[in-house]
């Protein structure tokens, strides 16, 4: 990093590896350095506001915790009236985590807006379409979260097709499935995702958790859908697993 402490690319990157990792803080510390060195930088803008949200998470619902959520929007909001078409590392486009922000203050025609836009700017991902299904739940329109959850099963097969080691692909198979009520299928896609789940990145796995709990409840609770909660136990048994497998090294 010596030799290259002035180029805000390599800050950026090193950015996303902390961030990929959980090191929230040295995260922060890489992209704000990206900044520093050139303002106008779309993607370290976009990323920085993405920790801010990730920061946010952890707070308790607190003046603090608000003025971290607006930070990171701010941030997202510039990159994007920048370069609207940015995508992150994984070639997602960032209005999905502007829209991950919005559907955690529950502004949820907001965060359908802003996945609407990710879906325009990445139409063959499964990713904004997986988000704007629950959303559309939330709106009480089933027959639109069932239609869309469709159209991500097709879009996430043929991605994990592609790759094989694409873990976002897999989990929204999964849920896709699940959402669908194809167990069987849903049990060798959730193998997939243990199999290709980054193991220094725990919080994909607790994303994913997170995500077929609001489907419970989309779909009625756990009494309406049985089949799901076995998944999600099996999910936080892993995360689980890989913690207590970190802390013993």
């Amino acid at each position: 990093l010596e030799l290259d402490d002035q180029n805000p690319v390599t800050h950026l990157r090193l950015g996303y590896v902390c961030t990929q990792s959980g090191l929230l803080d040295e995260a922060r510390f890489h992209l704000t350095r990206a900044l520093d060195i050139e303002p106008d930088f779309a993607a370290a803008l976009a990323a920085l506001g993405y920790v801010y949200r990730r920061i946010a998470e952890k707070m308790e619902p607190t003046v603090e915790r608000e003025s971290m959520l607006n930070q990171a929007e701010g941030k997202l909001l510039e990159a994007l009236n920048k370069s609207p078409k940015l995508v992150d590392d994984d070639g997602e486009s960032w209005w999905g985590s502007l829209g991950g922000l919005y559907r955690r203050r529950n502004q949820i025609e907001d965060a359908i807006r802003a996945y609407e836009r990710a879906a325009e700017v990445t139409p063959h991902s499964s990713y904004p379409f997986s988000n704007l299904a629950l959303l559309y739940m939330q709106t009480s329109n089933r027959d639109q979260m069932l239609a869309t959850y469709r159209r991500v099963e097709r879009l996430a097969r043929g991605e994990t097709q592609a790759d094989v080691d694409n873990y976002w692909a897999h989990a929204d198979l999964l849920t896709s499935q699940l959402a669908l009520g194809k167990v069987n299928q849903a049990e060798e896609s959730l193998q997939s995702v243990l199999d290709v789940a980054p193991v220094d990145s725990p919080y994909v796995l607790e994303l994913l958790a997170d995500t077929l709990g609001r489907l419970t409840e989309a779909l009625g609770g756990s009494r309406a859908v049985p089949h799901i909660a076995p998944f999600i136990e099996r999910v936080r048994a892993e995360i689980v697993r890989r913690r207590n497998g970190q802390n013993g090294e």
